[in-house]
């Protein structure tokens, strides 16, 4: 006989067990992501704090929420897209996300409307620099989102699985 053959039909509680684990990594996926979230949030916010943004009352760090994958794959700190007030005396109105675009990558500045023949502009700025507070928060999510995958891992092959 030149073959060998393991049948696996009666481990039924095996494959049972198998099945539950099975059933329970995406909700375990998606409980993780929620928490990196959560934590990656709190870090975007303290960088908001750290740029030196003028944010007395805390509107653009409110803005700031965790946003799951549809396909669970990727978890992104991101502006809400809500409307919001802004400019001098809140006369404008705009998309939250994109007044954070603004501050955190900088703007053109308004140049003069050159109507008056004599005007000479004293502005010496074409562009305000931008206060880059995603990017000052990355390398700490990614340290983030590290210790949250292995801690994912260990739930898996620890006993918090509880097979």
């Amino acid at each position: 006989m030149q073959e060998f053959e393991i049948n696996t039909r009666q481990w039924t509680a095996f494959w049972k067990r198998w099945q539950e684990t099975i059933d329970r990594l995406p909700g375990l996926r998606e409980a993780m992501l929620e928490k990196l979230g959560g934590r990656v949030q709190g870090e975007v916010r303290g960088a908001v704090d750290r740029s030196g943004l003028n944010d007395s009352r805390g509107r653009v760090k409110r803005w700031q929420n965790p946003h799951v994958g549809s396909g669970l794959g990727y978890v992104a700190v991101r502006a809400d897209s809500v409307e919001v007030a802004a400019g001098y005396r809140d006369r404008q109105r705009l998309n939250a996300g994109a007044l954070t675009n603004f501050l955190s990558s900088g703007h053109k500045v308004r140049g003069p409307s050159g109507r008056a023949e004599r005007y000479q502009p004293r502005a010496r700025m074409t562009r305000v620099k931008g206060l880059d507070f995603y990017g000052k928060a990355q390398a700490e999510a990614e340290k983030i989102a590290v210790q949250e995958a292995e801690a994912f891992l260990r739930r898996l092959t620890g006993s918090e699985l509880k097979l």
